[in-house]
């Protein structure tokens, strides 16, 4: 049988921060699954690309790239890996409401191409049903959050994965995590920071426990 294949995706500039922990945590669950995986992990922001240049290659009649994203730049066959594996975890921060733009550029790419206008037709041509999860960190408290409508906000992002991908994407929230390692050296001082601190020690490892447990389960599904 062959191994079941994992997409790390990190829509964070950070490479060892919040996001970054959560998904190497989900990667350990997925590696702890009971099933051969093979776990591919990448950083958005170390490729060059855009988001959805509206080409419409993916569109044209008798086109070679028909049901498939046609700008060539670095994710241009990521995309389709991506399209092709068992599971994906994709990780953003959360800026001014919404995930980063890198993760959105990506995510036009990677849904746009599966959405077909052929009368008479499935709307849908995505290669086969992908398990995805969110991994989502950010700096208000869940209660904030849910007064600011972010999970509102956020929803399209979800739908869309669902309609693309058939099934509901995982959604995992961690809240008020640290936005800096030294707050001394910024302009922070509106911030409680020694509660920000105690909380984060108390909570950050149960947050990463989560998305450990989330991506083994994930696999085992799969």
């Amino acid at each position: 049988m062959a191994a079941k294949r994992v997409y790390i995706i990190n829509g964070s500039p950070r490479k060892d921060y919040n996001t970054a922990a959560l998904l190497h945590a989900f990667a350990e669950g997925a590696h702890e699954s009971n099933s051969e995986v093979e776990v591919t992990e990448v950083n958005l922001y170390d490729l060059h690309f855009t988001g959805c240049r509206e080409c419409y290659a993916c569109k044209l009649r008798d086109g070679r790239n028909y049901g498939q994203c046609g700008f060539k730049d670095d994710i241009t066959e990521l995309l389709q890996e991506v399209a092709h594996a068992d599971v994906v975890a994709f990780g953003s921060p959360i800026y001014f409401s919404e995930i980063t733009a890198q993760l959105r550029g990506f995510l036009e790419r990677l849904w746009y191409p599966f959405v077909q206008f052929k009368r008479g037709e499935t709307q849908i041509i995505s290669p086969k049903r992908v398990r995805t999860a969110f991994l989502i960190p950010m700096n208000l408290t869940e209660m904030a959050m849910r007064r600011s409508g972010y999970d509102a906000l956020l929803s399209p992002v979800l739908q869309w994965t669902e309609y693309v991908f058939g099934y509901e994407p995982q959604v995992q929230f961690c809240f008020d995590t640290l936005q800096y390692r030294d707050y001394d050296r910024y302009w922070a001082d509106t911030w409680n920071v020694e509660g920000k601190k105690r909380r984060h020690e108390k909570q950050f490892p149960i947050d990463l426990q989560q998305a450990r447990q989330l991506g083994r389960k994930m696999v085992e599904e799969s």
